[in-house]
């Protein structure tokens, strides 16, 4: 989008939180006059971009407001670009150096992101007001190489946000005699923008719906495996809960030890599992995560951001559940049964 539709369709919305302005990342050459240089990839924001994106400044702080307006060209170095460039991060805020032969003032120095973060990756950051940016092409100037987040009060509020944002755009389609926009529902979760391939809105239940089959794929294969060897392993312990029934051993009992074994089991195997998938984790990160977006970049991604503590407790759950009734339901019905059959092991 262009600004002017950025700054007519959504910063005069009242629901937001706030607003966030930035341009796709562009490939930029940085270097210092007479030193060392690097093709790196510049992120072009507003100064509301630092306040809801966390950063971790190392040194100095972001342009500010006043920066944006003036189009001062200042620019927040990451650290690894800062070293190739200074050869330390100490000392460097208030040094000036190019992009592309433009001579920017560092004011800030923040530590390295991964690509992963694909609405705030960057090698640099600097306001987008401090060059220019390809206009748009269309007459009444609506389109641009400029889009925008728009940061909620709560997740509650999405479709309030979208009403009003359906609104404020009515409002300004009504100011252009030939030309018109439609967002496609826009804005967007996080979720439903990953879905999103060209105009229309994506259709969010076959999405669904192929997500959790796949998901139940994944968990049922080694879940049905798992039923099995336990269900043999119950058949085999026939004979033994029959014995322990002889000797006075209630329903209640039988029944509880099995479930305290399977879940000291299920314990055990989450655990071991667990420690195995972030060793494999840590050695597939490079081949699974070199390139983002066409980005010629190492992701560099710490292996925890794979690891989500979520996903691993519905799957252990989910596996810890079957686990109990394949050896639950055979607990069961084997504490119930007569013992002279419990002891042939029928």
């Amino acid at each position: 989008m262009s600004l002017k539709t950025i700054r007519e369709c959504f910063q005069t919305l009242e629901l937001p939180e706030g607003i966030i302005v930035t341009s796709p990342l562009q490939p930029r050459l940085a270097s210092i006059p007479g030193g060392n240089q690097k093709r790196s990839y510049i992120l072009f924001t507003d100064d509301v971009f630092w306040k809801f994106h966390a950063f971790h400044f190392i040194e100095g702080a972001p342009y500010t407001k006043a920066d944006l307006d003036a189009g001062i060209p200042k620019i927040v170095l990451g650290e690894k670009l800062a070293k190739h460039l200074f050869g330390t991060t100490e000392d460097v805020v208030g040094k000036q150096m190019q992009l592309s032969y433009h001579t920017y003032t560092v004011c800030g120095i923040v530590t390295d992101i991964s690509p992963i973060t694909a609405l705030s990756y960057g090698h640099a950051w600097v306001p987008y007001s401090s060059t220019r940016i390809e206009a748009s092409n269309d007459p009444e100037g609506i389109t641009g190489r400029f889009k925008c987040q728009i940061v909620a009060r709560s997740a509650s509020d999405l479709k309030a946000v979208r009403a009003e944002v359906e609104k404020s755009v009515e409002q300004y389609n009504a100011s252009f005699a030939d030309s018109r926009i439609n967002l496609f529902r826009q804005p967007d979760t996080k979720y439903v923008e990953e879905m999103r391939f060209g105009a229309g809105y994506p259709n969010m239940e076959d999405k669904y719906r192929e997500n959790v089959i796949l998901i139940l794929l994944i968990l049922l294969v080694p879940a049905v495996n798992l039923s099995g060897f336990t269900l043999a392993g119950m058949r085999d312990r026939m004979a033994e809960l029959g014995v322990r029934k002889a000797f006075g051993g209630t329903r209640r009992i039988l029944f509880g030890q099995i479930l305290a074994e399977n879940m000291l089991y299920s314990l055990i195997g989450g655990v071991v599992g667990l420690v195995l998938a972030y060793i494999a984790m840590f050695y597939m990160n490079p081949s699974v995560s070199t390139t983002f977006h066409g980005l010629d970049v190492a992701a560099d991604t710490p292996v925890w951001v794979f690891m989500n503590v979520q996903t691993f407790l519905i799957a252990f759950l989910f596996c810890f559940l079957l686990n109990v009734l394949s050896a639950g339901i055979p607990a069961w019905i084997v504490s119930s049964r007569p013992i002279v059959e419990s002891l042939k092991g029928e």
